[in-house]
């Protein structure tokens, strides 16, 4: 093993040749009689621990120690002093960073373990200083943004990705928070850290130059001193703003091809299938009048008659699930009207109110907001045990709203499991495809609530 390189500086050669007895064989030892003879040693010499007397003509212990400081930071320091310099020993941990003091004359074996116990400090401070030079380099050309916050918000740090992505000149990047940057969720954000001490892959909105919203995904985690005490928090943000634009384009092309198969699908069935069986039904009819005679072929005849009008109102209604032709050719308020007809009974009722005028809307959206509402009156019917469905349609400058409200059992909403088994992924498609926004309420016993609002400049 590499002996611990120790410079030992003292203006009294008798020291320096007692020490050099006692450690020569466990230290690599380079000694001084003078401070400028330390500064010499030290320039070319990898020294790992400085030991240095106070009381020294002309430049003192403590004097020395604060005069390496800068150049020489690493070398660990242990001041030799008389018991009576106690404003020596305060001053070489104030000034001079002193590791530790040893009294005069001192214990040999107190000594070296104050040695050895210094060198295993050099040490982590060597590992350290190569971690934060391996950090800095992560830190400064990582191509994503990079900033740290203390814990009250305010941005300390950050690399040149955060400075391009969020930074003006207006807004400089060191003058912000964290609740400058991120849009609605920073507190929810520090809080979780404050509580979990990190985060991974947390979606939110943050802005970037020109206040420009960017979806992007945030990472953080706490940094703690040597204490465990936390003093900052790092937080790594990846833009997925196109991504998320590719997946929406995607999420809404697959819709888009679904609903054109249904389309030609329910055209098909309705103009072909549908056709023929009312034609059939209306020769069996013509058949069973001509011969009335037989009252075997009646009754047959009319049981092939009820089962033929049973099959085109069961064809109609898998068109009109299919794709309502009425949606097609009329928009969505006449679609909305048709369903609330073929859906409503003397035990289960739709209410629906709408505005008298509406911005223009594309057929994939009229689409997208008639199956929504298709889905929730199912899920309503079926898991809810509704009597009761209010359909509200209405805009303001911004957006289409959509509220749909029934009078069912609810649903705890936390209940994830519960959302698939309601076909909630499919709503929430729907609405992601067209980059909208749901608020969704249930409560036990008194009814699920949906509040939906589409973009209309994305329409």
């Amino acid at each position: 093993m590499e002996k611990i390189k120790v410079l030992y500086i003292d203006d009294e050669v008798s020291n320096l040749n007692a020490f050099k007895a006692s450690f020569r064989r466990q230290f690599n030892i380079h000694t001084a009689t003078s401070a400028d003879e330390g500064y010499e040693i030290l320039k070319t010499n990898p020294i790992e621990v400085v030991i240095s007397d106070q009381r020294m003509p002309g430049k003192s212990g403590v004097d020395f120690f604060e005069s390496i400081r800068d150049l020489h930071p690493n070398p660990i320091r242990i001041l030799l002093t008389a018991y009576s310099d106690i404003d020596a020993v305060i001053d070489a941990i104030n000034r001079g960073g002193a590791y530790r003091y040893v009294s005069k004359p001192w214990n040999d074996y107190d000594l070296k373990l104050a040695i050895e116990n210094a060198y295993h400090l050099y040490h982590l401070k060597e590992q350290n200083n190569k971690l934060n030079i391996k950090y800095r380099k992560v830190f400064s050309d990582s191509s994503d943004p990079i900033i740290l916050f203390d814990t009250k918000g305010r941005i300390v740090d950050y690399n040149k990705a955060a400075v391009n992505f969020i930074g003006t000149k207006k807004n400089p990047i060191h003058l912000l928070t964290i609740n400058d940057i991120i849009k609605n969720d920073a507190q929810q954000i520090v809080d979780k850290l404050k509580t979990k001490g990190i985060i991974s892959g947390i979606e939110c909105q943050i802005y970037g130059k020109q206040n420009e919203i960017k979806l992007c995904l945030l990472s953080a985690n706490k940094i703690t001193n040597s204490y465990g005490e936390v003093i900052s928090y790092q937080a790594i943000i990846k833009d997925i703003t196109e991504r998320s634009k590719m997946n929406q384009l995607l999420l809404k092309k697959t819709i888009e091809t679904q609903e054109q198969e249904r389309e030609r699908i329910s055209r098909d069935l309705h103009d072909g299938v549908g056709q023929s069986l009312a034609a059939i039904k209306l020769h069996f009819e013509s058949f069973k009048a001509n011969h009335n005679q037989n009252n075997e072929i009646e009754d047959e005849l009319e049981t092939i008659s009820t089962i033929l009008q049973d099959t085109i109102q069961d064809l109609r209604r898998i068109c009109f699930n299919t794709l309502p032709i009425v949606l097609q050719e009329y928009g969505l308020i006449k679609g909305i009207q048709e369903l609330q007809i073929n859906a409503s009974n003397k035990d289960f009722k739709i209410l629906f109110s709408y505005n008298d005028e509406f911005p223009a809307m594309s057929k994939p959206l009229q689409i997208s907001i008639f199956r929504i509402i298709q889905e929730f009156i199912n899920n309503s019917i079926k898991h809810g045990e509704s009597t009761e469905v209010i359909i509200d349609l209405e805009n303001n400058s911004e957006y289409i709203i959509l509220n749909l409200k029934d009078n069912g059992v609810g649903f705890n909403i936390n209940d994830l499991e519960l959302f698939k088994g309601h076909g909630l992924k499919n709503i929430q498609n729907r609405i992601d495809s067209f980059k909208g926004k749901i608020e969704m309420n249930s409560v036990i016993d008194r009814g699920t609530e949906f509040d939906i609002a589409f973009p209309i400049h994305l329409n």
